[in-house]
């Protein structure tokens, strides 16, 4: 029984020794008083003994833990206090601002639980009303610590200084959620990304993004913030479009080759027959120069077999890289059809979708797009055009996939909007441009349907049907000329719109105008 009370005693004894070791009384007041001395280092000890020892007492009666509103109020004055002074290290002033904020926000919540406004939460989230000597107001001390590290931010903005900047627009975020602080911030952040060595660059992205992010958090959607996005997204695509290019050249330069090489080989295929089995058999050099034929033949079979194998190869890596830069091109137009949702009548957001979905090879979808924003603003010359190249795209893919009715339909469709831009801007130089081109590009088609047919002698075996493709190449190149006049008198110093002028003139044969633009062309050279 003496032995069971002994325990019994230690025990309580050692808990009461330990709890006491573990938590030293702490007084708000003193803690306060060392901040008012700027006695940071005492203060900040003082305050975390007054808050444990507050929590303490609760918890070994059995209550519910709720420190005192002066004590967090002191407590998150501390902190701000640590975080705003010169001599506080960088790296910890965001944890600073967080224990601050995390006092002064437990307060705001009780705020918003009860509805009473203390003094506490007056003092911390409230205007403090004009000061006597100053007649300005005297702000919350929440928007004081904030105005302390946006102050910073903006100084350093207006001298270019944007990683600094940056990072002080950062910390005022911490303070509280503010549109102007993002903004600035992601400004200064896009700034300091675009100067910043490769190796450095990466980690400032994520302060854009992160910006970015908490503006949308804020519901806050500028353009700027999906330009950057859409430059991001778009980089990986970079690499495989430039490979791409190149595959281009090799695969055009691959073609020729087999062309050329197949000729060859039939020829030199012809001669061997004709040596070994024709009537070059008589000839007394009929079997040297058969077995040059048929080394010859060996040879452009190789390079045929060689060209074809590097074919082969950029075809298959044009497809990878396709799928690949397809990725990015989904990413891409999510991002643009999230932001002309957010930025309605915004012309570049919807270029970009446009852009995107004709990447994608989704005309459907894009034409879609343009006319739902034609239909909140129909005069609209930016997306008229657009509407107009989509349906002068949609002809032309409809015609390589051989749908002529349909061509014919996209046609008229792109024709008519084109129309319908210089109708809007009658000195729209894309709209005048564009139509002309579209005019000429028909000609051009009925002229080489025409070289096409098929020959008897020096004449063509239907010259009806020849005679009826020159009517329509004479109808559309005349068509086009008055579109290519204009914007030619609109852009005289355009090259571009000459060499169009000058081959409608071609097709037309007016040699005079032909020869007096072929003079401009060449003294542009």
């Amino acid at each position: 029984m003496k032995f069971t009370k002994v325990i019994t005693v230690l025990a309580v004894s050692a808990a009461l020794s330990s709890g006491a070791l573990a938590q030293e009384k702490g007084s708000a007041t003193k803690a306060a008083a060392y901040l008012t001395k700027g006695e940071i280092e005492q203060a900040k000890t003082e305050i975390e003994n007054a808050v444990g020892y507050e929590k303490y007492k609760l918890e070994s009666k059995g209550k519910p833990v709720v420190v005192k509103e002066k004590t967090l109020e002191v407590q998150g004055d501390i902190y701000s206090a640590i975080a705003i002074n010169p001599e506080t290290s960088v790296d910890e002033i965001p944890a600073d601002i967080d224990k601050a904020m995390e006092a002064y926000n437990e307060i705001k919540t009780r705020q918003e639980e009860s509805g009473k406004a203390s003094a506490s939460y007056k003092a911390i989230w409230e205007n403090q009303g004009a000061d006597l000597a100053t007649g300005q107001i005297k702000p919350s001390k929440v928007d004081d610590l904030w105005g302390h590290f946006f102050n910073i931010g903006a100084e350093a903005f207006n001298e270019n200084d944007y990683p600094k900047a940056m990072e002080n627009f950062e910390l005022a975020l911490r303070v509280k959620a503010d549109t102007t602080t993002g903004k600035y911030g992601f400004y200064a952040a896009a700034m300091a990304e675009e100067e910043a060595a490769d190796e450095e660059a990466a980690a400032i992205r994520e302060t854009t993004m992160m910006f970015i992010e908490k503006l949308f958090a804020m519901n806050y959607h500028d353009p700027q913030q999906y330009y950057s996005l859409l430059r991001y997204a778009s980089e990986t695509a970079g690499p495989a479009e430039e490979r791409i290019d190149e595959l281009k050249y090799e695969i055009r330069d691959a073609e020729g080759t087999i062309e050329k090489a197949t000729k060859q080989k039939e020829q030199s295929q012809e001669r061997y027959e004709y040596y070994t089995k024709g009537g070059g058999r008589k000839y007394g050099s009929a079997r040297q120069k058969a077995a040059t034929a048929q080394k010859e033949v060996e040879e452009a079979t190789a390079e045929i077999t060689k060209a074809q194998t590097t074919l082969d190869a950029a075809n298959k890596e044009v497809e990878e890289l396709t799928a690949q830069a397809n990725v990015a091109y989904e990413k891409c137009l999510e991002i643009a059809i999230e932001g002309a949702k957010n930025n309605p009548g915004n012309p570049t957001l919807t270029s970009q979708m446009v852009a995107y979905y004709v990447k994608l090879n989704k005309l459907d979808d894009a034409i879609a797009s343009v006319k739902s924003a034609l239909a909140e603003t129909p005069n609209d010359e930016g997306m008229n055009f657009n509407l107009a190249v989509l349906y002068d795209q949609a002809a032309e893919k409809a015609r390589e996939s051989e749908e002529s009715a349909k061509a014919e339909e996209y046609f008229e469709m792109a024709v008519a909007q084109y129309k319908k831009v210089i109708d809007i801007n009658p000195e729209s130089k894309n709209g005048l441009f564009n139509l002309g081109a579209l005019y000429y590009n028909r000609a051009a088609a009925y002229n080489k349907e025409k070289q096409d047919l098929p020959m008897k002698g020096m004449n063509y075996a239907d010259p009806a049907k020849a005679k009826e493709l020159d009517a329509k190449m004479l109808e559309y190149s005349k068509l086009a000329a008055p579109y290519a006049e204009k914007v030619s008198e609109l852009a005289p110093d355009e090259s571009k719109y000459l060499v169009l002028l000058s081959r409608i003139y071609y097709m037309t044969k007016e040699n005079d105008k032909l020869e007096a633009v072929n003079k401009k062309l060449e003294a542009m050279e």
